[in-house]
């Protein structure tokens, strides 16, 4: 039952709603889903945050599309499943758990060895684990929480060691020396997004290489062939040099050998199209083992690689005297002995780019190490035929193509991490030399190997394992292939290109019909949110202040293809929409019922269930589409405008005795249009009006071409402008009370005369006529001979005022100084003023022409 409109708060307060309708939602079962035949399969499975802390502004905006799309599939009576997890993040956790080992107990990982630290690991990730899921009841987050999954469930491990061993058995995995991107702090692989690259300043030094083969200088004179490198340490690992075959300069050093000081290796000098003749001296030293270029370089010459450096970065017993030392060590003292015995060339000031783990900020080592490998060749291949043939659709397509691009271009990828959190790698080592794939030791004697998978292995299982794989589960069948997915682009290859390679190869089937590609959240000042800036944005101090409807239509309003800054202006905004929507509320709920029989509808009632149905149809279609932005406006505009400002007023002044029902009809079906977007203010409003149903469980609303009167939308928009024009009028001349004047053509009188209170008369008598235009609409209006009197007197003062701006700017702009010299913005601006006023002159003047004729 309703409540009455004096029973009820004369404002919202989010803080006494929001938890109270998610328990709600909870203990009524709305999220839950389950198969139904009966019923067409909605899914969507939440991209899993890591359990190392809190959600951010990225997080909330996510949840906010997803929730958005699960409660609309929910709604149109689909069987919608958002089904929630979380990742074990194996380098981020297991940093976050070492740092804090260290500072509470001065420990390291090794100190504790590692069942203890893994214990460690598992304290830490199930408490990080409950708060990131309280933070998603907050969101409002619809997800069906029987069915929470976390990478390192019995379960999702089982289907992660299957796909190993698969995949091994299949060939498609195997062991190789490859370059790495290696953490010298974390002794470990780490993938590229895990590798942040910054402009530093540093030195390009001149490294020389005296000859060894007796035949005596080179084509310059000289008794060494000088190099320039960033990392001289690197030196002690070279095994050649190269130069351009097409570099006239060095055709006669082609087969001679040089000596490489310190470790007194003889390496020769080969032809390689890779060596860039315009970079230092247009020679390059080979480090196959310390260069991912020289690696390949070095494996077309059919090189041996020297690995100068320990997994720490210490430099090992091939880098000679040097051994022992730290990389930036060795690199002073490297220098310090070229210099001594005159190998040193010329040092220049360089800056370039520089890798930095993502997790520690130490300098990535390009490093030479055994690894387990993903073949990605045969695995990219089926991807790239179901990109291309549009089976997956994305929003932007352009990421589509990108993606293509990238798949075609795929080197095999670096599973194995020297971590402990984590899933350890299946492969055991026998007595007697055997290796072996088994998710299970195959007996006594058996070692496995230490290592674990790369966190987006286990997660690029994630659509299909979170729903039982690899076992054919009713869950499987039902739901899968997923909806959409709803991503970051940051991890468009390393997730959601790996999670369609693996979809198609373990189930045969594409992972997901959808994805769309989310808007970055930015900081205020348009750059990226880090804690370093101090510039990060916490989505719960928003809940707090703004109402958590509020912060998702703002986020949900600013999102597109684009990134965009942050802007409190709009969660402001969505506060003051659901403040207009409280207030519509009451209105409504106050309204009188007609006295007796409902009666038939005016235009004013035809023309807003017109444009309701309108809005229906295309706030839907702009969701299909994933254009959040544009489906936010369109609703907002229908809601705040044509509803609230208009609808509501010509209720007021001219209803009819359909207009009670089709109030309350309209204003329930911008609730329910609103729910996916702002659930819990629109929840609380339904109830207060009396609905006995959960929104959450209502019908989504459809259009209904029955609906649509174009003849009430003409009637009813020609008779807003008129309404417009005299308000317009109203507010230049300050004239205030009631005038006179004739009804338009095609308007609603009652509504026209009720709204602009002008007194239908049929001519003007003794006073004076003003006429108004408002696209296509013209309005006539009598003044009094006081009321005219009064116009043309201030008439006069703004014409007068407007001839001296538009003077001021003509002067301005005619001065060659000026238009030379000022910014260009400043100059536009000028112009444009000049424009606007002189228009204005134009229409004031006229105005006064008709007072005086």
């Amino acid at each position: 039952m309703a409540r009455s409109s004096s029973e009820i708060p004369k404002t919202y307060d989010h803080r006494s709603v929001e938890d109270r309708w998610y328990e709600e939602w909870e203990r009524s079962g709305v999220f839950e889903a389950d198969p139904d035949p009966e019923k067409e399969p909605y899914c969507i499975v939440l991209p899993p945050p890591n359990v190392t802390g809190a959600l951010h502004m990225g997080h909330a905006l996510n949840g906010a599309i997803q929730d958005t799309l699960v409660r609309r599939a929910r709604m149109k009576g689909q069987e919608a499943l958002w089904l929630p997890g979380t990742d074990h993040a194996s380098i981020a956790l297991q940093n976050v758990v070492e740092r804090k080992l260290m500072r509470e107990e001065g420990k390291t990982r090794w100190d504790l060895g590692r069942e203890a630290f893994l214990e460690r690991c598992w304290e830490f990730a199930l408490d990080a684990r409950s708060t990131i899921l309280g933070q998603l009841k907050r969101l409002g987050a619809s997800v069906d929480w029987r069915r929470l999954r976390f990478t390192m469930d019995e379960r999702y491990v089982d289907a992660v060691l299957t796909a190993f061993v698969e995949l091994y058995n299949q060939g498609l995995i195997y062991r190789g020396n490859r370059i790495t991107n290696w953490c010298p702090r974390d002794r470990s692989a780490i993938s590229d997004l895990e590798v942040n690259y910054e402009e530093v300043e540093g030195k390009l030094y001149g490294i020389r290489y005296p000859f060894a083969d007796g035949k005596g200088p080179g084509p310059d004179g000289k008794p060494y062939v000088q190099v320039f490198s960033t990392r001289p340490e690197t030196m002690l690992g070279d095994v050649a040099l190269v130069v351009h075959p097409g570099d006239g300069r060095y055709a006669a050093l082609i087969g001679r050998r040089v000596r490489v000081p310190f470790v007194e290796r003889e390496v020769g000098i080969f032809a390689d199209e890779h060596v860039d003749p315009e970079f230092g001296t247009g020679i390059l030293k080979v480090t196959p083992a310390h260069d991912p270029n020289d690696f390949e370089i070095g494996r077309r010459l059919g090189l041996e690689p020297v690995n100068v450096m320990n997994p720490d970065g210490t430099i090992n017993e091939n880098g000679g005297p040097f051994q022992g030392l730290s990389r930036e060590d060795a690199r002073r003292v490297v220098v310090e002995r070229l210099e001594k015995e005159g190998l040193l060339g010329e040092v220049r000031d360089y800056t370039f780019r520089v890798g930095h783990c993502d997790r520690c900020g130490t300098v990535i080592e390009p490093w030479l190490s055994e690894q387990w490998w993903v073949s990605m060749r045969r695995l990219a291949e089926p991807a790239i035929e179901a990109l291309k043939e549009e089976k997956i659709k994305v929003y932007p397509d352009s990421w589509r193509r990108e993606t293509i691009r990238w798949l075609e271009n795929i080197h095999d990828w670096n599973v194995s991490r020297q971590l402990w959190w984590g899933h350890r790698i299946p492969v055991w080592y026998g007595p007697d030399g055997e290796v072996v794939a088994s998710k299970e030791s195959p007996g006594e004697g058996w070692r496995q190997d230490p290592d674990i998978l790369d966190t987006w292995f286990s997660s690029a299982l994630w659509p299909f394992a979170t729903l039982g794989w690899p076992e054919r589960t009713e869950d499987l069948a039902y739901f899968y292939p997923t909806s959409l997915l709803s991503t970051a682009r940051e991890i468009m290859y390393l997730w959601v290109a790996r999670m369609i390679m693996m979809g198609l190869r373990f189930t045969g089937e594409i992972p997901f019909r959808k994805v769309n590609v989310h808007s970055i959240v930015l900081a205020a000042d348009g750059t990226k949110m880090s804690k370093s800036k101090g510039n990060v944005i916490d989505p719960l101090d928003l809940f707090e202040e703004y109402g958590t409807d509020a912060v998702r239509f703002g986020l949900l309003y600013q999102s597109s293809t684009q990134d965009f800054a942050y802007s409190h202006e709009r969660a402001a905004m969505g506060r003051s929409f659901v403040t207009k929507l409280w207030n519509a509320m009451r209105f409504v709920l106050g309204y009188p019922e007609p006295e007796s029989g409902e009666g038939e509808m005016s235009a004013a009632d035809r023309w807003i269930l017109s444009s309701f149905s309108r809005l229906c149809r295309d706030y839907d279609a702009f969701l299909e589409e994933c254009e959040f932005s544009e489906a936010m406006r369109r609703i907002y505009d229908f809601a705040w405008h044509e509803f609230a400002d208009w609808y509501i007023e010509i209720s007021k002044v001219a209803p009819s005795g359909a207009t009670p029902r089709v109030l309350r009809e309209v204003f329930l079906g911008i609730l329910r249009l609103l729910h996916p977007a702002m659930p819990f203010a629109t929840e609380e409003m339904a109830s207060v009006l009396g609905e006995k149903e959960l929104l959450a469980r209502q019908r989504f609303p459809e259009y209904d071409p029955s609906l649509v009167d174009p003849e009430a939308e003409r009637l009813l928009e020609r008779t807003k402008r008129a309404v417009s024009a005299v308000r317009s009028f109203r507010s230049e001349t300050r004239i205030d009370g009631r005038l006179r004047g004739r009804v338009p053509e095609g308007v609603e009188p009652e509504v026209y005369a009720a709204l602009s209170e002008v007194e239908p008369a049929d001519s003007p008598g003794d006073g004076a006529r003003a006429t108004l235009t408002a696209g296509g609409v013209v309005v006539e209006l009598f003044l009094t001979e006081e009321m005219r009197r009064l116009e043309v007197e201030r008439l006069r003062k703004e014409i007068s005022r407007v001839e001296g701006e538009v003077e001021r700017a003509r002067r301005k702009l005619a001065n060659e100084k000026f238009v030379e010299r000022a910014p260009a913005e400043v100059v536009e601006g000028e112009r444009g003023k000049l424009e606007t006023n002189s228009r204005l002159l134009e229409t004031l003047r006229r105005r006064l022409s008709e007072y005086l004729s």
